[in-house]
């Protein structure tokens, strides 16, 4: 990034990929006030069904969006990403599921310009290795992290049902101090909190310990999350998080064990009527991340010789969920 980040292109229809399209395309609306703000900035959707679109249908293609505690939903106006706009994009923001990342990374790599930075959004870990060898070594690559809640009412449709922070910071590439401070203000202007991190992989593992927990026991037992904090999933929950406790400390992150507990019983309440992503993917038959999630630590525990039976257990039974759910 040399100059102000102008052209934006985010990865994916989802649920999260609408809503940072909806939030930084309105930008230009809702921030014209504030005078850092790039009012000719251009942010377009790269979606994977763009090339069975008919002209007509790029041309007046829309989107439906509900804004967090409000009822009424409004149509807004889509813009497809063409070539021209990966090549010339500044960031690019993949929202998209962990096992897509690295397959839509191959497809649009040889049009990624040299300076641009890479935002990786999404579940679980395990996607930087494969993402780092598609790319030049100097590419900047950042991780993001976020807690609002979204929901995908139909294809193009979205409700945004929870206010969230966002975290983000570099796993490779460098940013001057005045780069991290510009595309900061760019996300937070667009969708607040978002706050950078110099250690944005611990930040990674923490999520990754909570989701080791909430989803594989949701999709499982088919429950809203704060059912977890029950206390018949105590002794499962001690276990998960023993084992994630002890893995992450042969990669050199220190994951304190009381502090994990604290913070999935914290996750549990505040989003305790939510259907937990990977409860969703299993009950509408879709692929769930669960191999980026518990069989992240199922692999890092075999690779680093530390036991991961209960883990390894959940990822096993979840795998088993998708087969059943598709059958």
């Amino acid at each position: 990034m040399i100059n102000k980040p102008d052209n934006i292109v985010v990865v994916g229809q989802g649920a999260m990929g609408l809503l940072w399209y909806h939030h930084l395309s309105q930008q230009n609306i809702s921030h014209s006030d504030i005078p850092n703000v790039n009012k000719n900035k251009k942010v377009t959707l790269l979606a994977s069904n763009k090339n069975s679109l008919s002209n007509h249908e790029l041309e007046t293609a829309t989107y439906q969006f509900i804004t967090y505690q409000q009822a009424q939903e409004k149509t807004y106006p889509l813009t497809y990403s063409q070539a021209v706009d990966v090549e010339s994009a500044d960031v690019i923001i993949l929202c998209l599921k962990s096992f897509n990342i690295a397959t839509a990374i191959k497809k649009i790599a040889k049009n990624i310009n040299p300076h641009c930075i890479i935002i990786l959004a999404h579940n679980g870990m395990g996607t930087f290795t494969d993402v780092e060898s598609l790319l030049p070594r100097q590419q900047i690559i950042l991780a993001m992290l976020t807690t609002h809640g979204c929901l995908r009412n139909a294809p193009l449709a979205i409700t945004h049902t929870g206010l969230g922070q966002t975290d983000i910071g570099l796993l490779s590439g460098k940013l001057s101090v005045s780069q991290q401070t510009q595309l900061t203000n760019l996300l937070n202007h667009a969708l607040p909190q978002v706050s950078f991190h110099q250690d944005i992989v611990t930040k990674q593992w923490v999520k990754l310990a909570i989701n080791c927990v909430i989803n594989p026991i949701t999709a499982i037992n088919n429950i809203e999350n704060g059912e977890v904090n029950d206390e018949k999933f105590s002794a499962q929950i001690n276990a998960l998080l023993t084992e994630i406790s002890e893995v992450s400390q042969t990669e050199n992150i220190t994951l304190a064990f009381t502090d994990l507990k604290a913070m999935v019983h914290k996750v549990a309440l505040a989003t305790a009527k939510n259907c937990s992503s990977m409860r969703s993917d299993v009950l509408t038959g879709r692929s769930t991340e669960v191999d980026y999630i518990n069989g992240y630590i199922h692999r890092l525990g075999k690779k680093n010789n530390v036991a991961t039976p209960e883990n390894t257990r959940l990822w096993q039974q979840v795998l088993n969920l998708n087969v059943s759910s598709r059958g």
